[in-house]
């Protein structure tokens, strides 16, 4: 996953997983149409495992959104509300965040990907 970012960052360490975040804007960082930052952690079998995703990728009930990956099945995974404007407080609202989304994601799913 590694190769798809502009720039990547650790944002911390729970329960042996390091856990990374992963930005990348189109065309530039400088000048972005598009944006996803992206919580997430390997697998020791080299798996990339999304755990939350913040991306202006546009869907009928709007455009800056967080994939909420951590919760639990059968729930609905997209929220609009999240108060991020840009590429560079998606990247904020995930390092103040990845420890809660972390832990939720092991408690939900464990160390696998999800179903």
């Amino acid at each position: 996953m590694e190769e798809g970012f502009d720039y990547l960052h650790e944002a911390g360490k729970l329960r042996n997983i390091v856990f990374q975040i992963g930005v990348r804007a189109d065309p530039t960082l400088n000048n972005v149409d598009s944006f996803a930052a992206i919580l997430f952690f390997r697998t020791s079998s080299g798996t990339d495992i999304e755990v939350a995703k913040i991306d202006n990728t546009e869907h009928e009930d709007g455009t800056i959104h967080i994939d909420r990956y951590y919760r639990q099945q059968d729930t609905v995974d997209k929220d609009f509300t999240v108060d991020v404007d840009d590429v560079w407080e998606a990247d904020k609202h995930l390092e103040d965040n990845w420890e809660r989304f972390a832990r939720t994601y092991l408690e939900n799913h464990g160390s696998e990907p999800r179903d």
